[in-house]
């Protein structure tokens, strides 16, 4: 079974002074050393997926049917060889329940960006009520944590506002 996690530390960072120019988001997935080897918690991420890839070849080994792809999908790609798979994950990879990046925290903790009240420390007037707020990944699907956030970050606002 795989399983969400967070082990890597991306970064969103502005590309320009124009508030209209989207943000660089760099999720840093398998990330390297400084020597261009793989981490040992992107190693265990690659392991990871290497093992769902394993899974799903041995579902579809026996399956009559093709699954219909667009003939350009799956071109030059090897998964009958571990070097094959790997290059496959790492280059196709991709989380789309991006979250944890502003997360909420003790004013102690140096990579919590907000306080309780889903406030951005140092900053006058703004919060953050999303996915970031999260200090770890709640789970695949995170439309339920969400939704309490949000009820939560609206009792706080009405607090404050009272």
């Amino acid at each position: 079974m795989l399983k969400a996690h967070a082990r890597f530390r991306g970064a969103v960072t502005l590309k320009s002074k124009d508030p209209l120019d989207p943000p660089q988001v760099n999720f840093n997935y398998f990330e390297r050393d400084d020597s261009g080897k793989l981490t040992p918690d992107a190693e265990k991420d690659l392991q990871a997926m290497r093992e769902g890839v394993a899974i799903v070849k041995k579902l579809l080994k026996g399956v009559q049917w093709k699954l219909p792809l667009h003939p350009d999908c799956m071109k030059d790609v090897d998964l009958d060889s571990q070097e094959g798979i790997d290059k496959f994950v790492q280059d196709r990879a991709w989380g789309h329940h991006a979250s944890c990046t502003c997360k909420i925290g003790g004013a102690d903790d140096k990579f919590a960006v907000l306080d309780s009240a889903f406030r951005v420390r140092g900053v006058k007037n703004l919060r953050v009520v999303d996915a970031s707020v999260f200090p770890r990944i709640p789970g695949f699907f995170v439309v339920m944590p969400i939704y309490m956030i949000a009820e939560k970050a609206a009792d706080a606002i009405l607090a404050d506002v009272r």
